[in-house]
């Protein structure tokens, strides 16, 4: 009897941890990664709609082998919203400022090495 009520408690409390992190999860708005061997130069993009007060988490990992790497978040007017910290990994947040389409833009020149940005609306 004890161990059958050990078992629907713990299928119980497990089932509502799931529940509760599907209902609490950050929303995924975009993610890029790239990976190069050899020098490679140009600009991966991803996009995403935003309201004024949406909270953003910026989560960045890299390994640098060589060359430039610059991580840029541009407004709907390709105004420069926010520049990424160079890191080999950050967690950054920002409040967004007014609603419209947002880009955020790597932009690397001559790089080697690896790099993954996730963003998500908290």
């Amino acid at each position: 009897m004890i161990k059958k009520i050990i078992v629907i408690s713990a299928a119980v409390l497990i089932i509502l941890t799931l529940f509760i992190y599907l209902i609490f999860k950050p929303n995924v708005l975009g993610n890029i990664s790239q990976s190069y061997a050899e020098k490679t130069t140009g600009t991966s993009d991803v996009s995403f709609n935003g309201e004024a007060g949406d909270r953003i988490k910026f989560h960045f990992k890299s390994d640098i082998q060589n060359g430039n790497l610059d991580i840029i978040l541009y407004d709907s007017n390709d105004n420069i919203v926010y520049e990424l910290d160079k890191a080999k990994e950050s967690v950054t947040f920002l409040t967004l400022n007014c609603s419209g389409t947002y880009r955020l833009s790597a932009k690397y020149k001559d790089f080697v090495g690896e790099y993954d940005i996730e963003i998500f609306c908290e």
